[in-house]
């Protein structure tokens, strides 16, 4: 029987690794001027990644440097730790909602860089695209494995901001991952009364594990 701790693990086990095939991939769109956009922007990000994850010579802080600004440039980070705080938006002060974005951010960072260091000869295909306008795209893609496992569909939700595509969310195993991390983010304050200053706390707490090479438990509401 599967729980949901092994659901939620092998989510966050593939989503590094889905994220990072994505960027190295040929993306054929299904329209022209959307599609054309879409497939200029992962190709921009394919050789960006592609270099990262090559040099051998770095170090971990170093990747996770350059696998920071990759991020900044290319998912909309500012919108995505938006959308987790579900109905507690403006609940923190500015103070607060700076330091929250930033952990955020080093968040996401150190569990990606993290689990970066097992990317192996996976295989990534784009089963097809489906573009909302000429502002966003779902583009639905596949993993192979070269371990004989099932392959697992992972989802990409592209949004265009000022002409350029960025990340918003990735679908693993039939979960939006943006949308679980709001039912963990919103439960944290609620569960504490409201207080904001938790969900700051926990998140370091995140950080601090991923920094000791342990994994985040990133579905906890505690």
């Amino acid at each position: 029987m599967v729980t949901t701790r092994i659901v939620h693990r092998t989510r966050w086990l593939i989503a590094p690794l889905a994220l990072c095939m994505a960027l190295v991939a040929s993306v054929a769109q299904a329209t022209a001027s959307t599609g054309d956009a879409a497939r200029a922007f992962v190709e921009d990000v394919s050789k960006r990644a592609i270099d990262i994850i090559s040099d051998k010579n770095a170090s971990k802080a170093e990747r996770e440097a350059q696998f920071a600004k990759l991020l900044d440039e290319t998912a909309d980070m500012e919108r995505i730790a938006a959308f987790a705080l579900g109905q507690y938006l403006r609940t923190p002060t500015p103070e607060q909602k700076a330091e929250y974005l930033s952990l955020v951010k080093t968040f996401i960072v150190k569990v990606y860089v993290t689990r970066l260091s097992d990317y192996n000869d996976e295989k990534l295909d784009i089963l097809s695209a489906k573009t909302k306008g000429d502002k966003q795209a779902i583009v639905q893609s596949e993993i192979k494995f070269t371990n004989g496992r099932e392959p697992v569909t992972v989802d990409w939700w592209l949004i265009r901001n000022d002409g350029d595509f960025k990340i918003f969310d990735v679908n693993v195993v039939g979960i939006w991952l943006a949308q679980e991390q709001r039912s963990t983010f919103t439960s944290v304050i609620r569960n504490n009364g409201g207080d904001f200053n938790a969900l700051l706390d926990h998140l370091r707490k995140q950080i601090n594990k991923a920094e000791a090479g342990e994994t985040p438990d990133v579905s906890a509401a505690n």
